[in-house]
């Protein structure tokens, strides 16, 4: 009886774990700082140090700051965190939207000096 408890027990924990895992669609969610932006293609130094390329599309919808303000390529540089929502297209990322958040204070592009 234990036995059978314990296995039970075991689906319904993997079950719940499984569930959470895609409780935002069949998306993968790159998280970091913007590196470089070469074309199209937006490489994001993610939170575990990895190099993360995602594909900009004319369908990639960019926003910035919490207000979710309309935003475009121009504002994509290198220092701004961000947040982007992708699917995978054959073996690349294509993102469907990039949040761009605050820049570390004095790190990135966008930093002032206080001359």
């Amino acid at each position: 009886m234990r036995g059978t408890l314990g296995v039970l027990l075991a689906w319904v924990i993997l079950g719940l774990g499984a569930g959470s895992a895609y409780a935002h669609g069949n998306e993968i969610h790159v998280i970091g700082e913007i590196a470089s932006l070469e074309g199209k293609v937006l490489t994001v130094k993610s939170r575990d140090g990895k190099s993360v390329a995602v594909e900009l599309t004319d369908r990639s919808e960019i926003s910035k700051g919490k207000e979710k303000e309309p935003a475009t390529l121009a504002d994509l540089t290198p220092g701004e965190r961000v947040v982007i929502h992708a699917r995978k297209a054959g073996e690349k990322l294509q993102a469907r939207t990039v949040q761009i958040g605050k820049a570390k204070a004095g790190g990135g592009e966008k930093a002032k000096s206080g001359s």
